[in-house]
């Protein structure tokens, strides 16, 4: 027998899909088995993986990293591994920018077997009863506080890590994609978009600061005091019947202007440069990314897929109420971090020093002007 390892991250979305598509591969590969550990969704997002490649052959990655990959030599440039053929036929089939998210340097260090993007939550039958309307705009999300009954609430993901990925979000509808320059963060625009940032906070859920986003769904799905949250990663599991006592459906996040929704999420799927089963753990690579597993398989177990034939499937839809349907223009036009080398260390203590400074009531012109300092002492 042949063992893989691998590491997922800790939630049904992170680590069911993957299990399931393991135990389907062994049918067709009798001497492989794969084992998956687990790590947290903020290890997943922030922690490095130098760690994890001498001890697991595979690995669920952020698209940031691509770049201290490459230079560290982690991960297996995957074009070595699965025909050009087969990674041009997966790059058509990418939900957005996600296939491309995992490309550095002129090679593709993981396939995208999740998409994700900061999208809007509700709670439907709220929405309705009550005679709602969702916010389309930012104009029309500021309105809407005014407009709602005072036993209902509007939270935002805003600890640390989501503080950061919603004003990179705001910074790239705001001004497009290249609001980062060689001094760090352009500082007019960090400034406003802070300070725009703190223009809601009056109205929003008093937890937001602390909670992220499975913590606001956690919360939607047991109560019926939180209706609408405009910045979070969805889950596809809270709009599956069943999940939770209550049904939360997803939408597009609001936005002034076409041409740049928010920041994209997801997971992608590496090889570790260490695996001595390089080729077969790639093989593995390819068949979950793969859109038969993806939409069935992968989907059926409480998967968010990353290949856009399961998210246009009638039959996910239906399943995840039209979550992919109702979201996918979000994911088409998502902002992509940058992933040059040094990015992921910036990314963690920027966002330790933004949510700080906000918390603190510090002057927005300060906190981004830090954030320069710090980002020029890393990059």
């Amino acid at each position: 027998m042949i063992e893989l390892k691998g590491m997922a991250w800790d939630h049904p979305r992170g680590y069911e899909p993957l299990r399931a598509a393991s135990k389907e591969f062994s049918k067709l590969h009798l001497e492989v088995s794969i084992k998956w550990d687990v790590r947290s969704l903020k290890e997943f997002g922030d922690m490095p993986i130098e760690s994890l490649i001498e001890r697991y052959d595979l690995i669920t990655i952020d698209h940031p990293y691509m770049g201290q990959a490459d230079k560290n030599g982690l991960l297996q440039a995957l074009e070595s591994h699965i025909s050009k053929a087969s990674l041009n036929k997966l790059e058509e089939q990418s939900v957005g920018p996600s296939f491309k998210s995992y490309q550095y340097n002129n090679h593709i260090y993981a396939l995208p077997i999740d998409a994700a993007a900061l999208v809007g939550a509700y709670r439907n039958d709220i929405v309705e009863n009550r005679g709602l309307v969702l916010p389309k705009t930012k104009e029309e999300l500021k309105r809407f506080y005014c407009h709602l009954p005072n036993d209902l609430s509007i939270a935002w993901a805003l600890c640390p890590t989501d503080f950061w990925c919603t004003f990179l979000t705001l910074c790239a509808q705001s001004n497009g994609r290249d609001f980062i320059n060689g001094q760090g963060i352009d500082l007019e625009i960090g400034i406003r978009v802070l300070d725009e940032i703190k223009s809601h906070l009056d109205y929003l859920h008093p937890r937001s600061m602390e909670w992220n986003p499975i913590q606001i769904l956690d919360h939607m799905g047991a109560n019926d005091d939180i209706v609408y949250s405009p910045y979070l990663f969805g889950y596809t599991n809270y709009s599956r019947l069943g999940y939770a006592k209550n049904l939360v459906h997803f939408c597009n996040s609001p936005q002034n202007k076409e041409g740049i929704s928010t920041i994209l999420g997801g997971v992608g799927l590496a090889v570790s440069s260490h695996s001595s089963v390089a080729d077969l753990a790639a093989k593995f690579v390819e068949f979950v990314a793969g859109e038969v597993i993806q939409e069935g398989i992968f989907t059926d177990n409480g998967g968010q897929p990353g290949n856009l034939r399961a998210w246009t499937s009638s039959k996910n839809n239906e399943l995840c109420n039209n979550f992919f349907k109702d979201t996918l223009h979000t994911l088409e036009t998502a902002y992509v971090r940058p992933q040059f080398p040094g990015w992921n260390q910036f990314q963690e203590q920027g966002a330790d020093m933004l949510h700080a400074g906000v918390a603190a009531y510090r002057n927005s012109r300060s906190v981004i002007k830090n954030l320069n300092e710090l980002y020029q002492t890393i990059i």
